[in-house]
């Protein structure tokens, strides 16, 4: 022990920060692998069915290497879901402005073809439907959603002061039908119903075009 002690003293302590900077990035790739390869496993099996080997075999990895980032499914399910809400309120900062907004009344079809695009990690129904069962992810999710609603609608309501949103549309009730028809619609989209692509941004358009915004 005590020549243990006279060598953490006497040995000179060098920081190597590009070393550790590299460490990290490689902890974060094999987290962010990890989480794909269970996102597609979910996609695939459900999340009841999918099993720890088979996320194991998709990332690549042996168990005890998986198990040093998430020992549980749960822990998983629970990083997708905070990484899909961060890339949520990013796309909604996006349409609750005024140039998305704009976007959506001149929505095209290879526009509204993006809207519906599977996220990063693309959870099905039954992962969501997993996550809003724990009561913790269920408050999540409800957070986020009150979080986007109010968002949206006190963008609608700058909008109204300044100018370029229509006077007389109640903000609140318009932000709950804009993201219900988009979610609604991506569930759809989800679940494989075949939208015609065309006329349904042109719908969406000249709702958002017409009831939303004010015509100059």
């Amino acid at each position: 022990m005590r020549s243990l002690l006279k060598l953490r003293r006497t040995t000179p302590f060098i920081f190597h920060p590009m070393a550790r900077t590299k460490d990290e990035q490689l902890h974060q790739q094999r987290r962010r692998s990890i989480l794909s390869a269970a996102a597609r496993v979910f996609k695939a099996k459900g999340f009841h069915l999918a099993r720890t080997e088979d996320i194991c075999t998709e990332a690549g990895m042996s168990a005890g290497t998986v198990f040093r980032y998430f020992t549980t499914k749960q822990e998983m399910i629970a990083a997708i879901a905070q990484l899909e809400f961060d890339s949520y309120k990013a796309d909604l900062e996006f349409l609750a402005s005024k140039a998305g907004l704009e976007w959506l009344s001149q929505l095209t079809d290879t526009d509204f073809e993006e809207l519906l695009r599977p996220t990063e990690f693309d959870l099905g129904a039954d992962s969501w439907l997993e996550l809003a069962r724990d009561p913790v992810g269920r408050a999540r999710i409800l957070e986020l959603d009150r979080q986007s609603r109010t968002t949206l609608t006190q963008e609608l309501r700058r909008g109204q002061e300044a100018g370029w949103v229509r006077p007389g549309l109640d903000c609140a009730g318009a932000s709950h039908l804009l993201l219900s028809i988009i979610s609604g619609l991506q569930f759809e989209a989800e679940i494989g119903v075949r939208l015609d692509a065309a006329s349904t941004a042109k719908a969406l358009a000249d709702l958002v075009g017409s009831y939303f915004l004010k015509k100059e």
